[in-house]
């Protein structure tokens, strides 16, 4: 551990990033590794770890929203999505957030969620919707994103019931999350259904970065090396035969997209892929704002306690929803 932290430091990680990796591997080696084919096992240490972190790195969330959970149906049968809905007197605007975890790990009841879902949900004046997608490798390819397809047409349907415009609803994820989150953009599109924006945190753009410059320096430092060709097999399959892209980088035409904001981090082997696709959005016309986040690595947006840069990250978020949300509907500029 001590040789990661010392390249994590000459690499340039701000000290709180420092910090938190130390914690992620001691808190890793405490704790009992399940055989890599037993995913509730490694889901359950995993959920463990991301509840440490949370409570250590991340600024709790406020008390004032309400949270609710609903069954959704979807093609497949019922997901669970959890909603946080801020006290405000604005017109109500919705963001569908889905969470990272590489496509197999990560769930709507992790601590790091509530606290992230709430924060930005108050702080932005915007309703949070949490999806639990189903998760690879039991549920390959195109499982999660047509739940996610799902819940955005169940929020249309039920707009009125929660008190805003069809038209006012966007999307938002980190990494995983984000792949999920800019497809669902483009699937929108295709289908006529306007999206209010697109908020995208290191996002997984392309599922072939293994000879990007960011990949080459970061993936072992962010301790995924040979775990990136494992999680990509088990999203896609062994002998995936592609019915249509699973990332957003395999998508020809990026035009009359959703505005987006896209964060990257320095430190990421993911940097590279998530700047190509900030840039290809803006040559296809789509109105986007990047911002590279100085010293962090792939999972440390979420520090808000220990970090002042992931407190700028959390502030760029919000301010984003925030200009949103007070345009008129129907405004994608």
């Amino acid at each position: 551990m001590s040789d990661y932290l010392a390249r994590a430091r000459a690499a340039g990680c701000e000290p709180a990033v420092s910090d938190w990796l130390a914690t992620v591997y001691a808190t890793r080696s405490s704790l009992p590794q399940p055989p890599p084919d037993d995913w509730i096992g490694r889901r359950t240490v995993a959920r463990e770890i991301s509840d440490i972190l949370a409570a250590r790195f991340t600024a709790p969330g406020p008390a004032a929203c309400e949270v609710t959970r609903h069954r959704v149906p979807t093609r497949a049968g019922q997901i669970t999505v959890v909603h946080y809905r801020p006290p405000t007197a604005r017109p109500r605007m919705a963001h569908l957030i889905f969470h990272g975890g590489g496509f197999v790990l990560g769930s709507v009841d992790e601590d790091i969620n509530n606290r992230v879902c709430r924060t930005r949900a108050l702080a932005a004046g915007v309703d949070f919707f949490d999806v639990d997608y189903r998760l690879a490798p039991e549920h390959k390819f195109p499982a999660a994103l047509e739940d996610c397809l799902d819940v955005l047409h169940w929020l249309r349907a039920n707009a009125a019931e929660f008190g805003f415009e069809t038209d006012r609803i966007g999307v938002g994820g980190i990494s995983a999350g984000g792949n999920l989150a800019a497809m669902v953009a483009v699937h929108a599109r295709d289908l006529g259904v306007p999206l209010d924006h697109q908020i995208l945190e290191v996002p997984a753009t392309d599922l072939h970065i293994e000879r990007d410059e960011s990949f080459l320096a970061y993936a072992e430092l962010n301790d995924l090396g040979g775990d990136f060709t494992a999680l990509r097999a088990a999203y896609l399959g062994a002998d995936h035969s592609p019915v249509g892209p699973a990332a957003p980088a395999e998508v020809a035409d990026l035009s009359n997209l959703a505005p987006a904001l896209v964060i990257t981090a320095e430190l990421d082997p993911l940097r590279d892929s998530g700047e190509a696709y900030a840039a290809a959005l803006a040559a296809a016309g789509v109105p986007v704002r990047h911002w590279r986040a100085p010293g962090h690595l792939h999972g440390s947006g979420t520090l808000t306690l220990t970090s002042p840069t992931a407190r700028a990250w959390q502030d760029l978020a919000v301010e984003f929803l925030r200009s949103r949300a007070i345009q008129p509907a129907s405004t994608h500029s």
